[in-house]
């Protein structure tokens, strides 16, 4: 696992673009506990950014996860 990339892409019907992929903090922990060595996504901007998953760091908690805390729902 130490020499994978994952790529991260969403696509946005309504425009047909890209749409911003960045991964979620618990998506990220998860990829760093896997070993993966390099992230690359989609930011706000419509660019794409590849980096050392080590590297990575971000607040962002996707909807899924605020509905999770909403519900009292503890995901580990």
């Amino acid at each position: 696992m130490r020499k994978l990339t994952i790529y991260i892409a969403k696509h946005r019907y309504s425009t047909s673009h890209s749409a911003e992929s960045k991964p979620c903090s618990h998506c990220a922990k998860e990829i760093k506990r896997l070993g993966i060595k390099k992230i690359v996504y989609v930011d706000a901007f419509g660019e794409v950014n590849k980096t050392n998953a080590r590297d990575y760091h971000t607040d962002y908690v996707c909807p899924g996860y605020k509905e999770y805390a909403r519900l009292n729902v503890r995901v580990d």
